[in-house]
């Protein structure tokens, strides 16, 4: 193994939480409605498409998407510096950068949103390449973020680790050729992922050593 990708929401920072929790307040003050957790985890790690289309037909097509998104924006974004890297994960992180990977992250998300937190953390300049939805025409579960990130790091995609939270981000790894560790969260924790995928509970759980004495 020769190199690292990590994905950003969900696996480094607790976004999806966050994003669901709001999104709950959000139908339920305005629509008098829930989220089912199964449609929402067909949208963590990719497009919005397939939840807005639900909310739509929910209310008969008086769902206004784009009040949805301004709200949803302005909530995790405002509290954007509130936000704190998921327990264990600076562990794995520090472990790739200590015994000399290659690091790269590839994420669904605008290059807008992902720079100023991984600058925040003090992490920015560790990483040899940033794939974002900026630099494709589809994002996860299409592989084309981490084909790119693996072609700028230089390595072959048997010879990278992606670290996943969600199912689409785990599709697409799967789908560029990469080995895969899944890490859930409480929004992630009931989905089945891929075969193939290796799938831990927490951070604490995976360890390394014989994760790659096995490759």
């Amino acid at each position: 193994m020769k190199a690292f990708v990590f994905d950003f929401d969900g696996t480094m920072i607790d976004t999806e939480a966050v994003w669901f929790d709001e999104t709950q307040k959000y139908l339920q003050a305005n629509y008098g409605m829930s989220l089912p957790m199964d449609v929402y985890e067909q949208v963590v790690g990719s497009t919005d498409e397939p939840l807005l289309l639900y909310m739509a037909e929910q209310t008969n097509g008086k769902f206004d998407a784009a009040a949805f998104q301004k709200y949803i924006d302005l909530q995790v974004h405002n509290g954007r510096d509130k936000l704190e890297m998921r327990d264990g994960f600076m562990r794995l992180f520090d472990y790739a950068k200590d015994n000399g990977y290659k690091i790269g992250l590839a994420t669904s998300s605008a290059r807008a949103w992902v720079d100023p937190i991984l600058e925040k953390f003090g992490i920015l300049d560790d990483f040899e390449t940033i794939q974002t939805a900026d630099d494709v025409e589809v994002i996860k579960p299409d592989p084309a973020l981490y084909r790119q990130a693996v072609e700028a790091l230089g390595v072959k995609p048997e010879e990278a680790i992606a670290v996943e939270d969600s199912r689409n981000g785990s599709l697409s790894a799967v789908g560029a050729g990469l080995h895969v560790i899944v890490v859930k969260n409480e929004v992630t924790k009931g989905i089945v992922f891929p075969e193939g995928t290796s799938v831990y509970d927490s951070f604490a759980d995976v360890d390394l050593d014989a994760f790659l004495a096995g490759k």
